[in-house]
């Protein structure tokens, strides 16, 4: 069996506030080799760090991020208080560019760049495509991007972007004539929705599973063919499954 890579999602998300440098810094510390990161643009168009369609849960902000421009999103709280409380007070929602400094000092990492589907909608796919990838240039070996809009990962497919992945909303669109024409590199699928009594070895894609926070779940995907697991626990998982 091949090794188990883990995935930290949103960097290390159970001890840090997700999708902030800090997070992807201390994932990268406790051993992360991928990580996966959300991407929004605002409404001035600037790819920014976030996963949520609204931005109340980690900022207190009412709307979305395509609602407000760059300089005010840049100074808008992002440290989760109801999760977190206010141990992280003072960081703030950041640029997809700062993750491409972060990333240009650890070239052994590897990043997954999901593309939120409300970004898309809002931006379009052409103009929301371009202005990411411009920023991901100086790293763009390192990145892989992801999504859950099928429309949008057939574009960067067929625009030449080197590594893409399709996010499932369920297991049964693995087999859309969009999804296999694309011919994805990368398939991220919920653990609940996996089939249950078969094995993946034969599959031509590379399944990343989430979201996984016990060793055993993971070495039992594993001995099933599934090498990429992605956790919010990234540094629990790292020790656990490296003993």
């Amino acid at each position: 069996m091949s090794s188990i890579k883990l995935v930290a999602h949103r960097g290390y998300q159970r001890l840090f506030p997700e999708n902030t440098l800090l997070a992807y810094r201390e994932a990268i510390k406790a051993g992360a080799l991928f990580i996966e990161t959300d991407v929004q643009l605002s409404a001035d168009q600037q790819p920014v760090l976030y996963h949520d369609r609204k931005l109340k849960r980690c900022t207190g902000l009412k709307g979305a991020v395509h609602d407000h421009l760059f300089k005010p999103l840049s100074l808008a709280p992002n440290h989760d208080p109801k999760r977190l409380s206010d141990r992280f007070v003072g960081h703030t929602i950041e640029p997809l560019s700062d993750l491409v400094t972060l990333l240009s000092k650890h070239p052994q990492v590897h990043a997954f760049i999901e593309v939120k589907s409300i970004t898309i909608d809002f931006h379009g796919i052409d103009k929301t495509y371009r202005h990411i990838i411009d920023v991901l240039a100086p790293v763009a070996a390192q990145c892989s991007l992801i999504s859950f809009h099928i429309p949008f990962m057939t574009f960067a497919r067929n625009s030449g972007w080197h590594s893409i992945g399709v996010a499932l909303r369920r297991w049964k669109d693995l087999h859309k004539a969009e999804v296999e024409t694309m011919a994805p590199d990368y398939i991220f699928a919920d653990v609940d929705d996996l089939p249950k009594q078969i094995n993946f070895y034969d599959l031509k894609n590379k399944l990343v599973i989430y979201e996984i926070d016990s060793p055993q779940l993971a070495r039992s995907l594993q001995q099933r063919g599934i090498e990429y697991i992605e956790t919010f626990a990234i540094g629990d998982m790292q020790q656990a499954l490296t003993q």
